[in-house]
Order: C-alpha cells, then structure tokens, then sequence
C-alpha cells in the first residue's frame, strides 16, 4: 500500500468547503509524516543490513584477540600487570616535564644529526692521528705493548687501592687545598716558633696523621719489597 492509497483511505466525506479544506491540510500533514516514516524505515534496514555484514568481522577480530590473550597466559605473561605498566608509562611520557623534555629533544635533533654525519670523518682523524703518535714512538724506540701492559697494571693496581674512596678522595682533596693555602701564607718559622706551633691543636693533628701515615707506610712497604 503506497502513501497516496492510505491518504485517500484515511480522507473523510467532504461535508462542505471549510471541512474539505481543513481535511486536505491534514491529510498533507499525514502524508508528510508518513513518508518521514517510510525513509526512516529504508535507512533502519540499511543499517540492520550493515551490521549483519559486520557480524563475522567483529567475531574474527574477537577469536584473535582471544588467541593472542591465551597465548601471553601461557607464556606466563601478566596482562593485567602490563596493561597497568602501559598506562602508567603513558602518563608519564604525556606528563608536562616529559612533554618539555621532548620538545628540547626535537630542537636539538637536527643539532645531534650534523654531530653524527661528522663522525665518521672525526674518528678517521682520530685513527690517523693515534697511527702517527704510534709510529713516532717506536722509531724512537719506545716498547708500545710493553708500555700498554704496564699502564694496564698500573690501572688495576689503582682500581683494587683505596685510593678512589671517598675518604682517600677527601684526603687528597684536603692536601691540594692545603698546599694552595700555604704557598699564599707561608713565611719562615724559629726554632722558638716551631716549639710555639706545637701547642697549636690542627698542628698537632696533622702531625698525628703523618705519624700514622709514616707506620702504616713503612709496614706495607716493608711487606711488598
């Protein structure tokens, strides 16, 4: 049944001129929606027609999934956890110091870019200039892989001292600024004020620390001759 035969269907007996008007305009109106209706109704079976087609493709994508899930179970994988990881790890990268760090590592790429295209050309005339320094040191006679195992020695030696602990550290460090501050103080000293100078705590100090430093030197040299 078309929209015209439901209008004629739906029209009442004309009674007179005023009624007939009134019942054309409502029958336009009825017509009207009624068609709105009948569009509505193509365009509902266009998409009932649209999501069956997609059916089988959502239940593809779901079987896969699954089979990727099932096989990070198996390799003992958490998902949950690394789920959690993941988003955790977003946070942070769109964090606005990430974000700041970032936008200072893209300005400074074309930078590192020029950097790595010189250095090939940087390394080769760093290879040449280590070649010539070679050269030159054995035409005046110098034992280069005998020099090179010694320097290795000498720098195991030092890894295994105490000498890199901090309190080593602190004593050399300690020495270097002493010795600045006495080349700009010193003066000559009497024997009187030498006698004077020992009553001074700090020197008293220091004379311990050398006497300490004088036994325990004089024991492990003995030792190692």
């Amino acid at each position: 049944m078309t929209t015209s035969t439901i209008v004629d269907a739906l029209a009442p007996p004309s009674i007179g001129s005023s009624s007939t008007i009134n019942g054309d305009s409502k029958i336009e109106t009825l017509a009207l929606i009624l068609a709105k209706l009948e569009r509505i109704e193509q365009r509902l079976d266009q998409y009932e027609t649209l999501i069956q087609q997609g059916l089988p493709l959502v239940g593809v994508v779901t079987d896969t999934v699954d089979g990727w899930m099932d096989r990070l179970r198996a390799s003992d994988i958490d998902i949950d956890e690394r789920t959690k990881a993941m988003l955790h790890l977003l946070a942070e990268l769109t964090a606005p110091q990430s974000i700041q760090a970032l936008n200072t590592l893209l300005e400074t790429l074309p930078s590192l870019g020029a950097l790595v295209r010189q250095a090939p050309g940087v390394l080769a005339t760093m290879v040449d200039t280590g070649d010539e320094l070679v050269m030159r040191l054995r035409e005046e006679g110098i034992d280069i892989e005998h020099l090179g195992r010694r320097g290795l020695k000498a720098a195991k030696a030092l890894i295994d001292s105490d000498v890199l602990e901090d309190s080593a550290i602190a004593v050399i460090s300690n020495a270097a600024q002493s010795l600045a501050d006495s080349a700009r103080a010193s003066h000559p000293v009497s024997v009187f004020g030498l006698l004077r100078a020992m009553r001074d705590p700090d020197v008293q100090y220091a004379l311990g620390f050398f006497l300490a430093f004088a036994k325990s030197f004089g024991s492990r040299h003995k030792t190692s001759a």
